[in-house]
């Protein structure tokens, strides 16, 4: 699928789909459709955690209930989420940039729960 206004010859791109506001979270949004789908959050977290590869009929469920969960947050919470095209090169550079924002924010708290021994 291309996106609207790119042209073939131009470098691939795909979707990234965040939660606009960083102090919300996704797991709360998903949580909110499995309750209105009348399916149990904690079965599906606890599934979640513990879900390993071989477990075909588990993992076509989760997967389905991730998918239409998406579907939901995007038709009842349209303002939580942005929706952004990026190539392969823009994608690694955010993840790089991600990645070193979450290594200071790890040195912060291991600093300042150090400091609580000191």
């Amino acid at each position: 699928m291309v996106p609207d206004g790119q042209s073939r010859d131009e470098e691939p791109k795909h979707l990234h789909v965040k939660v606009a506001d960083g102090r919300n979270s996704i797991y709360d949004l998903v949580t909110e459709y499995l309750q209105s789908a009348g399916k149990a959050p904690d079965w599906y977290w606890r599934l979640a955690g513990r879900l390993e590869g071989n477990d075909a009929e588990n993992l076509e469920e989760l997967l389905s209930s991730a998918f239409e969960a998406g579907a939901y947050i995007a038709h009842e919470h349209p303002e939580d989420l942005t929706f952004e095209w990026v190539t392969e090169a823009e994608c690694e550079r955010e993840r790089r940039r991600e990645e070193s924002a979450g290594a200071r924010d790890e040195s912060k708290r291991e600093r300042s729960s150090l400091s609580h021994y000191a």
